[in-house]
């Protein structure tokens, strides 16, 4: 079974204690610039970047050369536009940290109602992929969240074969050696998931969730089982959630004590007390620092 471990205080101290190179995956939603002020104090946008940068720098050291790091934030509008902190974050986090950018991931949900000037209902949020090497050395599970292949698209794969590309971006291309023993075809950049739940559920006492099905297709494409995933910015437990699911080991780091309750409520069950150090099941392992 499944490691879980449930920190509360601040990543960028608590990650400090963990080995370097050990986690085969980072996922995670940090607070977004000057939202949510009265939860987690709502960092100023033009200091936002420089407050993440030593974060990214330690989530960098503890990954293995074969992990990934994915951050979901989207940048909030001020003032009619939208704001370019998370812009500037992405390129700092490849410039100054040394991350290989690898992905930009649009994940489609259902929008909230209103009547915005200048603008559509907000109905997607982006998650950015990072790595340490080249994307061809990392873990990744290609049709782990796969659908079946369509007799139409695998006749159509032969009607205009696609070699890999000669500029080596690995965009595009297909190669359709064995095509015929392809089952699933792999999903796209594009993730419809619905964030469903409901005011009866624990993790709605957090005021920014995200639904497990998101966080289950990356953990399932670019982890394997045994795998060790980390979110530091662990809210209601969401992402640890589905590693127990999925048979992950899970490092989950939170820094206000009334969401880490939460969090571990979650892992123990109804009914049992937020706080207490009490056995899981039988070789299930909780640990709380």
């Amino acid at each position: 079974m499944p490691k879980i471990e449930l920190i509360q205080g601040d990543c960028l101290e608590k990650m400090k204690d963990i080995p370097d190179g050990s986690v085969d995956m980072i996922f995670t939603s940090p607070p977004y610039a000057e939202r949510r002020k009265a939860t987690y104090g709502g960092t100023n946008e033009n200091k936002y970047v420089d407050w993440f940068l030593p974060i990214g720098s330690e989530i960098k050291r503890i990954l293995k050369p074969t992990g990934s790091f994915f951050i979901n934030i989207k940048p909030h509008t001020n003032k009619g536009e939208r704001s370019l902190y998370v812009y500037d974050l992405i390129c700092r986090l490849k410039r100054e940290t040394g991350f290989m950018f690898v992905e930009e991931y649009c994940w489609t949900k259902n929008a909230f109602p209103g009547i915005l000037k200048g603008r559509f209902k907000n109905a997607f949020e982006p998650i950015f992929h990072f790595t340490k090497n080249s994307p061809n050395e990392i873990t990744f599970n290609p049709v782990a969240c796969g659908t079946p292949m369509k007799e139409e698209s695998i006749a159509r794969t032969y009607r205009k074969q696609c070699g890999a590309p000669k500029n080596g971006s690995g965009m595009t291309g297909m190669n359709t050696t064995n095509i015929r023993n392809l089952k699933l075809a792999r999903p796209s950049n594009v993730i419809n998931v619905n964030n469903v739940s409901n005011q009866f559920s624990d993790k709605q006492l957090h005021p920014a969730t995200f639904p497990e099905g998101l966080v289950e297709f990356f953990v399932k494409s670019f982890t394997q089982e045994g795998d060790t995933v980390v979110d530091p910015f662990m809210g209601s437990g969401t992402v640890g959630i589905v590693c127990k699911k999925t048979y992950r080991n899970f490092i989950g780091i939170e820094l206000l004590p009334k969401y880490f309750q939460i969090a571990e409520k979650r892992f123990r069950g109804k009914g049992i007390k937020t706080g207490s150090i009490k056995e899981l099941k039988d070789n299930e392992c909780i640990k709380s620092i």
